[in-house]
Parts: structure tokens; C-alpha cells; sequence
């Protein structure tokens, strides 16, 4: 598709993924505004710097002289703008939708799958900026040597996380695909783990010319040819200064090298890339110095395995700290599919506090508490509470609290951070 001085009003432009777009369109020439709630996300400083305008929700937003309407998932038809646009007649789509469209013009890579999408993307996001190759990249968080979790270039690569909710990754037809992890998510959407992986086989299948990069495990759960690192890959990571602890982030950017040595980039460019790579925004951020006796972390981790492997990785860089997770659990759906496997997930912590579930805007409430959680985890872990029972200031010695979810669990982080580093 053309974009170019298209009239396009974004139904939801604060959210990260729609922010992201909206600043690549307007790359493309597109004319663009949009509208939102009246909260702050941390999107709007981006979208100023864009130029593109915020408005709140209003049904008057929308003139005849509007081009398309894109629109989030989160806001359904009976939303009165997309009502007002059904009114005049203004053509939409949804934000995947649009996204797929913008793809279409693009040479595109999508990282997808259930863990690692966003740090891989960075990465191999990085390395091709390394190669003077400007490509596009749209991640689902911030970049943090970049200041944004999007970058508009002006190469013909565009490097993006592919969302596996409501299978949106199915408008991508791409050169190249990573999954970096494949263990089963979104038990709202997906009633099964064998629907789960179908989804991603039937995708994978249907894109067969793309370059598949992947782990033997991803591989051997689809069924489907698919390219692996090797030991080149791994002699050149074993050349850069790449900063993220635990055996998890080392595969990611495995696969990233990989990707982009079939993409001809050399081994030096890459190295370069990746030792400019400072992380992503919710993934291990330190709330505190990175050594001390009081070490506060928060990472993004909100499904079994993440939090194992973020446990893991954390044990091992630090293995004098006792080690208090604090975990908030996301979504009542995911809360009750895994309960028992949330409950085991917490060998290397000493102490574990659960906080109140954050729900989703788009779930009902279901029949289950925190209290479900925190009786199951103490049948695996001596020492599991409700957060209402936790006091940082009890805490003495070399200590680190780990603070994990996809919530707004980062906040208790942020408050604890205040009360033993600025006491």
C-alpha cells in the first residue's frame, strides 16, 4: 500500500505496538493523528517527538477527509469512534491488519513466539543497524540504546516482534521468521497446547520460503525444516561484550547471529551490533547499583518458564544474595491454566511473595484468588506469603528482591528502591 499523504487516525495510539506504527507510517509519508485514553503511557514522549498529535476519545475526531481508521484490539466495534467511521464511511482495520500492510512493502523478519521475542528482535535490530543496512524495527518494549522501541529507517528490512495473541503474526508473509521459545500461552485464546503449536506449524508451513531460524526443541515440537545456530555462531557471540546474564538471553542472541548471517552480514558487523546492545526496557532493570547488599531488580517474567529462567540466571550471577522474588501474576485465564506450574517455578528464590492478579481489560473475572496461588506454592516452597505480609525493611545482609510480571508489579520495585536506597 501507498501511504503517502493518507489521512490515518489510530484508535488507541498510546499503546505500545500502535505508537510504533503510527511513528513508521508517518516515515512513509502518511498523515497522522490519533486518539486515547486519558492516562499517561510511556508512549507519548515518542509520539511528541514525532510531531503526532493525541487527542482523547471523541466521535468528533473523525472527518470525511479521513483515509483509514486503525484500530486496537482493545476497543471494540461499539467504540464511538469506530462507530462514527462505519458512519462516514472511513475504511478500517485493525492494527495487525495495518501492520501486515506495512510489512508488505518491506524486505520484513519476524521474531515471534513465547519467550525472547522482544530481546531477540532488539538484537538482531541492532546488528543490522551495525551494517549500515537502516532497517525498520518494531519491538514490544524500549530499546534502550536507542530511547524507543521502534526505529523508522530508510533500508528495505523491517525487523519486528510478531505478536502470537490472536495469532497476528498471520498478516506477515516474511524473508525471515525466529522462534525463540514455544511453550504454550494465552489460555483465553488457545484452549490447548496442540492448538497452540498448530497455529504457529500452519503459519510456518505457509511462509516455507522464508528463512526459518530456530531451536531444535521449537523444531521437533512443529515438525517443519528449520535452520539452528552452530558453532561459527557461537565463536563470534564468544567475540562481543554482550551484557544479559542466564543461558536464555545467550540463545536469543544466537539466533539473532544466526539470522543475520544469512542475511550476508559479516561477523564484524555483528560483533559490533551486539556489543552496542544495552538491553530492553523490562527485562532485568535495576532499580539499584548492580552489586551492593541490597539489589533490586524487575523483569518483565510472567509465565512459568520465564520465571525459572530469570531465577536461574539471577542465582547464578549472584550466588551469595538470598534471593526474595516477588511475583504479581497477569490475566485470571493464565493464573488458573497454570497454577501448579506457577507454583513450582521458584527453586532459586529463598522467599516468594504473591501480589494481587492484574487482570487484563479484555478478561472477565474468574473463580480464582491470589490466596489459590500462595496455598499451592507452599505445598513446593517453605517460604511462600501474600505480599501484605512483606516489609522490606526486615530484611538484613547481602540481599536481592527480584520483582516479576507483566503487570504494574514494577511500581513495588520503584517504592522499595525509595525506602532502602534513600533512607
Amino acid at each position: 500500500m501507498n501511504w503517502l499523504n493518507k489521512k490515518i487516525h489510530c484508535v488507541g495510539i498510546k499503546g505500545s505496538g500502535m505508537s510504533g506504527l503510527a511513528i513508521l507510517l508517518k516515515k512513509e509519508g502518511a498523515i497522522i493523528g490519533g486518539s486515547d485514553v486519558t492516562e499517561e503511557f510511556p508512549s507519548e514522549l515518542e509520539l511528541l517527538k514525532n510531531d503526532i498529535a493525541v487527542k482523547i476519545f471523541s466521535r468528533d475526531n473523525l472527518g470525511k477527509d479521513t483515509d483509514f481508521l486503525i484500530y486496537s484490539s482493545a476497543w471494540p466495534e461499539d467504540h464511538p469512534e469506530r462507530i462514527r467511521a462505519k458512519e462516514l464511511h472511513i475504511p478500517e482495520m485493525s492494527y495487525a491488519e495495518a501492520l501486515g500492510e506495512y510489512a508488505k512493502g518491506k524486505k520484513t523478519i519476524v521474531v515471534t513466539g513465547t519467550h525472547g521475542k522482544t530481546t531477540t528482535t532488539a538484537i538482531l535490530g541492532q546488528i543490522f543497524e551495525a551494517a549500515e543496512l537502516d532497517p525498520s524495527v518494531l519491538t514490544g518494549d524500549i530499546v534502550k540504546a536507542w530511547g524507543s522501541s521502534v526505529r523508522a529507517g530508510g533500508g528495505e528490512y523491517f525487523i519486528v516482534e510478531g505478536d502470537e495473541y490472536q495469532e497476528k503474526f498471520k498478516y506477515f508473509s516474511p524473508a525471515g521468521i525466529i522462534i525463540p521459545a514455544l511453550d504454550y500461552d494465552h489460555p483465553d485464546y488457545f484452549k490447548d497446547k496442540e492448538t497452540y503449536q498448530n497455529s504457529f506449524r500452519a503459519w510456518v508451513e505457509k511462509n516455507s520460503g522464508a528463512k526459518f531460524v530456530t531451536t531444535e526443541e521449537v523444531k521437533d515440537l512443529l515438525g517443519v525444516p528449520a535452520i539452528f545456530s552452530d558453532e561459527e555462531d557461537a565463536d563470534i557471540f564468544a567475540k562481543t561484550r554482550f551484557i544479559l546474564p542466564g543461558e536464555h538471553y545467550r540463545k536469543n542472541a544466537l539466533l539473532a547471529i544466526k539470522m543475520a548471517r544469512l542475511f550476508k552480514v559479516s561477523g564484524g558487523k555483528i560483533i559490533r551490533g551486539m556489543d552496542s546492545f544495552e538491553g530492553v526496557g523490562r527485562r532485568l532493570d535495576y532499580y539499584s547499583p548492580e552489586d551492593g547488599n541490597f539489589i533490586i531488580v524487575y523483569d518483565y517474567a510472567h509465565h512459568p518458564t520465564e520465571i525459572k529462567t530469570t531465577l536461574k540466571a539471577l542465582r547464578d550471577r549472584y550466588p551469595d544474595h538470598k534471593i526474595i522474588a516477588v511475583f504479581q501474576p497477569h490475566t485470571y485465564s493464565r493464573t488458573n491454566a497454570f497454577l501448579e506450574d506457577f507454583a513450582k517455578s521458584f527453586d532459586n528464590a529463598d522467599q516468594v511473595f504473591f501480589d494481587e492478579i492484574y487482570a487484563s481489560v479484555r478478561e472477565k473475572k474468574e473463580d480464582i484468588k491470589i490466596k489459590d496461588l500462595i496455598d499451592s506454592a507452599k505445598k513446593y516452597h517453605a517460604s511462600a506469603f501474600s505480599f501484605s505480609e512483606f516489609d522490606g525493611e526486615n530484611f538484613s545482609g547481602k540481599t536481592l528482591f527480584i520483582f516479576m510480571g507483566a503487570g504494574d508489579i514494577w511500581r513495588r520495585a520503584e517504592e522499595l528502591s525509595k525506602l532502602l536506597l534513600e533512607r
